[in-house]
């Protein structure tokens, strides 16, 4: 386009800066739009943090009563539950690590304990639901497992008392509480598979033998959780002390 005054013609018609006029709108309202977006995120976190406090509170007073009416609309609040149960099983044998200045600590002091115990509760909630197909009772699967996880919150407390006890150096008492924090598990399997009608057919195998493979096969993985994490730390102190270990 050529300049009516005689000039050079124009290389920018919309002027010298119109590029940066429609940038600056346009990264305005980028920079707004994620400020919703964030300001949404943690206005849901909230929301769903003060929802799980109430029904931790409640399971933690009444865990029982509060299985039987739970639903299953809050199965989220029970995955929460059995990722807190995961984390501080980890976390405790972390600390005992940490305490005892075990090297290595991130592999066997907390990887492993995190993945057994999830897997322990996996095998818990599986084979529950397992049994009772087997026993061909009809339920919601999202209930079973809210259920399950509605149990599991005074495994939570405990666990936090065991890793206080801990840092404390109140070891048998803090063994007691990570010992009475599995038992919530085999708990959780057997209360929650008695909540429906069992032995509705002679055919198969007995109700009694379903829950007993359902419970032996959760406590060999806990069993394997705990050996692990000895042998692992048995194998960081021998390092430790041997004078070929580096």
């Amino acid at each position: 386009m050529n300049n009516p005054e005689g000039g050079a013609p124009f290389t920018n018609p919309g002027g010298p800066n119109s590029d940066n006029g429609q940038t600056q709108p346009q990264r305005r309202t980028s920079g707004q739009w994620d400020n919703l977006l964030q300001a949404e995120r943690v206005r849901q976190a909230k929301q769903v943090s003060k929802q799980y406090w109430g029904f931790f509170l409640s399971a933690l007073t009444r865990p029982y009563s509060t299985m039987k009416e739970v639903q299953a609309a809050q199965l989220l609040n029970s995955l929460i539950t059995m990722g807190l149960t995961a984390i501080l099983s980890a976390l405790y044998f972390l600390t005992w690590f940490i305490k005892w200045d075990i090297s290595p600590i991130i592999g066997p002091g907390f990887l492993k304990p995190l993945l057994l115990t999830a897997a322990g509760i996996a095998v818990g909630c599986g084979t529950t639901y397992a049994a009772l197909r087997l026993e061909k009772v009809s339920f919601d699967l999202k209930l079973l497992i809210a259920r399950f996880g509605t149990l599991l919150v005074p495994a939570v407390a405990l666990l936090v008392l065991a890793i206080l006890s801990l840092i404390l150096s109140l070891y048998s008492f803090s063994v007691t509480l990570l010992i009475l924090s599995f038992l919530f598990v085999f708990v959780s399997i057997n209360s929650v598979a008695f909540q429906y009608p069992l032995n509705t057919s002679n055919r198969g195998i007995d109700t009694l033998y379903l829950i007993a493979t359902a419970n032996v096969a959760t406590g060999y993985i806990f069993y394997k959780l705990v050996m692990s994490v000895l042998a692992g730390a048995a194998y960081g102190l021998f390092n430790s002390i041997s004078p070929f270990g580096l």
